[in-house]
């Protein structure tokens, strides 16, 4: 059976689209010890997945990767970390004011372009993210808001990938069927699975250059949309 053309794509934001010019966990780290920590990078990287794992998705109200969420999320890592009390607040002030600085990033050099040529095409490109509600504010700073038709946060969504209500969001807001859209992440659980489970079509980026992965870069997206078969190859992972 044949299928719909692609009318609307999609992206992930983080290490999508960018990514943190150092590592997350080395920037934690240095806000740390400029507060009194003596923590390491791989120190900061272990309380940062301890604490992920342990805050629930909903805290005292705040959905997860909102700044109050992050207040509770760098205030236990901080003081894992070695923080004082009395410096733990102007240590989280510091990270929200790094990780929404657009400096703190780099666009993928490939990215611009690709933007440009799905625009070219007549395909809407949404940014679907788990992110804070900066995520709209940081993509202009990098450049990429006027590129893309919306962005989506999953902080202000109330709801994250892989759920499949902020999917649906996106397709109401692209409207364009689910079978007319394809997803493009990082992550196979977020973002392939989550996408499917939703109706969308998927492909996995990873610049690294897993076996795993479809993409190598958003330039490989081109041949993926024209190409029917390696469509349906990405659907066939999940199955």
């Amino acid at each position: 059976m044949s299928r719909s053309p692609i009318r609307a794509v999609f992206l992930d934001a983080g290490n999508t689209l960018f990514t943190e010019r150092r590592p997350r966990a080395a920037i934690y780290a240095t806000v740390a010890r400029a507060h009194g920590s003596r923590a390491t990078q791989e120190e900061a990287a272990e309380w940062m997945s301890r604490v992920h794992a342990e805050l629930p998705a909903s805290f005292d109200g705040s959905y997860r990767y909102s700044l109050a969420w992050f207040r509770a999320f760098n205030e236990r890592v901080l003081a894992a970390c070695g923080v004082s009390a009395k410096r733990l607040d102007k240590a989280h002030e510091e990270l929200v004011r790094r990780f929404g600085d657009p400096k703190t990033y780099k666009v993928f050099p490939e990215v611009e372009d690709a933007l440009n040529e799905l625009a070219a095409r007549g395909i809407q490109v949404g940014i679907v993210s788990n992110w804070s509600e900066c995520l709209p504010d940081l993509c202009r700073g990098l450049g990429l808001a006027p590129l893309v038709r919306f962005i989506l946060c999953s902080a202000e969504m109330r709801s994250e990938k892989p759920e499949r209500a902020i999917f649906e969001r996106a397709l109401f807001r692209a409207g364009v069927p689910a079978e007319a859209t394809l997803h493009v992440g990082d992550q196979f659980e977020r973002d392939v699975r989550g996408a499917l489970q939703a109706g969308l079509r998927a492909a996995l980026i990873d610049r690294k250059g897993s076996e795993l992965a479809m993409l190598r870069d958003l330039r490989d997206l081109f041949a993926l949309i024209d190409s029917q078969p390696q469509t349906v190859a990405a659907e066939a992972t999940v199955s």
